[in-house]
């Protein structure tokens, strides 16, 4: 056996099915002569830390679990190798960002693509000096998938986030923002900004397969201003869920660099983890970055 893997497992993440398929995504690898090495992480950066440690040498790093454990061990294997090919088996509450780039849910199809070498090549966000793989934003929703107990992600998945949202939005306090986008600037008051590479976010809302092509060097970003009526609130809510960007409350636009300033640090996330408070977040969209398992 000349090739290796190293699977870096996240033993809380989602249902963790993984469990009943363990047995078949080894065999499966080590059919394709694959020598395997097994790594169940403890705690939050232990992908991180590992991707990182071994990113520079000649094995496969498979990330099994959610969101949060991608993220660690793309940002672990971005740091130590630029341009890294990473292999991906879903075991999360959701799965979003694994289906938009055809992803099988199950983990016996999510290896066979691995071993196949059905590879895409996609863009990778920088979020100051950290990495996302497909959102990172701030206001309504964003605490909707880190403030989500991990019990009722595993127990009621999709609906658990939009409970979630449900709750915060009667609460937003709307933030003072002055957004760059690329060679566009506004300043205002809004409830939400953030932007993507992904069609579905943190299964709260969706944006269409036209609008998202995730390797053509730029995200989308959607910021949401403060409505001055309720009923322009929920309109623009409508909208949202319709796909109507038109709407007067709504920015949308596709970009390459986006910078958020604000007078005060308000908490950001990324890739449905908690990304820190600032005052400043500074976004550059990395054209074709890494590799990951997927269709084309």
């Amino acid at each position: 056996m000349d090739k290796k893997a190293l699977l870096i497992i996240n033993p809380r993440a989602g249902k963790m099915s993984f469990r009943n398929s363990f047995y078949s995504v080894v065999k499966t690898l080590s059919d394709a002569d694959y020598a395997i090495e097994v790594y169940i992480t403890k705690g939050k950066g232990d992908a991180e830390r590992l991707a990182f440690e071994r990113g520079g040498g000649d094995e496969l790093i498979i990330a099994c679990g959610g969101d949060g454990t991608l993220n660690e061990t793309l940002s672990g294997l971005s740091r130590a190798k630029p341009g890294a090919k990473v292999g991906y088996i879903p075991c999360g509450s959701t799965n979003d960002f694994a289906s938009s780039i055809g992803i099988p849910g199950k983990p016996v199809f999510a290896v066979k693509q691995i071993v196949e070498d059905s590879f895409v090549s996609l863009d990778l966000g920088k979020f100051n000096d950290r990495y996302f793989t497909y959102t990172a934003s701030f206001g309504a929703f964003t605490a909707a998938s880190y403030d989500t107990p991990q019990n009722l992600k595993n127990t009621l998945g999709h609906f658990a986030y939009i409970l979630s949202a449900a709750k915060q939005l009667s609460g937003t306090r709307p933030v003072k923002v002055k957004v760059t986008a690329d060679d566009y600037t506004e300043e205002g008051e809004f409830i939400y900004g953030g932007v993507s590479n992904t069609i579905s976010i943190g299964g709260v809302y969706t944006l269409a397969e036209e609008d998202v092509v995730m390797n053509d060097g730029t995200f989308e970003l959607i910021m949401m201003r403060r409505p001055s009526s309720p009923a322009g609130y929920v309109n623009t809510l409508l909208n949202i869920a319709a796909r109507k960007y038109d709407d007067p409350n709504l920015l949308f636009r596709h970009v390459k660099h986006a910078v958020f300033e604000c007078e005060e640090e308000i908490p950001y996330t990324l890739d449905g983890e908690f990304g820190g408070n600032h005052r400043r977040a500074e976004i550059r969209c990395m054209n074709n970055a890494y590799r990951i398992n997927g269709k084309p």
